[in-house]
């Protein structure tokens, strides 16, 4: 038997130099492996973090190329609407809003609203005529119906609504814009519904005598952009109007204190009743004036009456207004069965309240025609 061993491995004296050979190929086709492997896996992440520092490159290099470009139109914007060129200016900011809102930073994005609702401003009170009193309001009544056109549709309706001075229909074009898509060219569209809320209340104010809802409209376009001066004064003398409304035939002094500050710049500001403001401090001071004189303080009481006759002749009150002088001349004595008013605050006197930046005019300051 052992013969027969020594006779095998004589037969094959390689197969053990062969085995070794297998195993240090076998060993060394596993380092090539590895060190494969380790190669590959250096060589992707050097290309992800390549990548990755290529993007925020180009991004750096993207912003510090739109900066300027940015800064340029809102300049270029600015100096249009100082100048008159409003439809430039539009075309400028919305070249800013449809090819670089993704670089513009919260203060920028904040001025571009402020500038085109400056423009849309200026151009409707350039096209808008202004609203005049009528002695009956119309209440439109309509069904709304589902706004089927697409967003892009609306927006251009609603831009052209608003040139057209249609304000409610212009309102109700853009809440079928925002109820199909609220973040469509947001900023444009909260110009838009700036200019018809502030138009719209101011109409409602000066042209329906609907003093409280215009008010609201008032409160609502502030939301998007600060009053312009014409409509915060408006909406000064609106409030003076109803709080002084509110002491009719119960306090006249105030009546009289209120309307005396109203009726100069706004004389035919006037509410439901469409009494006006002019008309309400000359009756005002009537019945301020009789109340004087029954209690015996006569030249006052000819002061005021003076006062509303100066704004129409009223025999009634000339007859009073003349006793009173009489008896102011005189120094005739207060009736003794009469509770003499020992002070009475002079409502031409200094008011403490400011009094809003408006220019004294017979045309309602607010109008978008002013």
């Amino acid at each position: 038997m052992e013969d027969t061993e020594n006779t095998t491995q004589m037969q094959n004296p390689g197969s053990k130099a062969n085995k070794r050979k297998k195993k240090f190929f076998e060993r060394r086709s596993a380092w090539f492996l590895m060190a494969f492997i380790l190669v590959l896996i250096f060589f992707v992440l050097g290309t992800v973090t390549g990548a990755a520092r290529g993007i925020k490159d180009r991004v750096a290099l993207s912003e510090s190329q739109a900066a300027p470009k940015v800064q340029s139109q809102l300049d270029g914007a600015r100096q249009d609407i100082t100048e008159g060129r409003y439809e430039i200016a539009l075309n400028r900011l919305d070249w800013i809003l449809d090819e670089m809102t993704d670089f513009l930073t919260e203060a920028e994005l904040a001025e571009v609203g402020e500038l085109y609702s400056h423009a849309l401003l200026e151009i409707s009170s350039q096209k808008t005529p202004v609203p005049q009193p009528s002695p009956t309001v119309t209440v439109p009544v309509f069904t709304p119906t589902p706004d089927l056109r697409g967003v892009q549709e609306l927006f251009d309706s609603a831009q052209q609504l608003i040139i057209n001075g249609n304000w409610e229909d212009a309102i109700l074009t853009i809440q079928a814009l925002r109820e199909n898509d609220l973040s469509f060219r947001s900023v444009q569209v909260d110009g838009f519904l700036y200019m018809a809320l502030r138009n719209r209340g101011i109409q409602k104010i000066i042209a329906e005598g609907s003093l409280e809802p215009g008010l609201f409209d008032l409160t609502l376009a502030e939301r998007f952009a600060p009053l312009d001066s014409r409509a915060e004064g408006l909406r000064t003398w609106t409030r003076l109007y109803i709080t002084g409304a509110s002491y009719w035939d119960v306090d006249w002094y105030q009546v009289v204190y209120y309307f005396e500050q109203i009726y100069p710049h706004l004389p035919n500001l006037h509410d439901g009743t469409f009494m006006t403001a002019t008309e309400r401090y000359r009756i005002g001071s009537i019945e301020y004036a009789t109340q004087l004189l029954a209690a015996g303080e006569y030249c006052l009481a000819q002061e005021f009456f003076e006062k509303a006759l100066s704004i129409s002749e009223d025999p009634s009150a000339r007859s009073l207004s003349q006793e009173a002088a009489e008896a102011c001349l005189s120094g005739a004595a207060p009736p003794e069965d009469t509770q003499i008013i020992e002070q009475t605050p002079t409502p031409s006197g200094e008011d403490t309240t400011p009094e809003p930046t408006v220019e004294p005019t017979e045309e309602p300051p607010g109008s978008p025609g002013g």
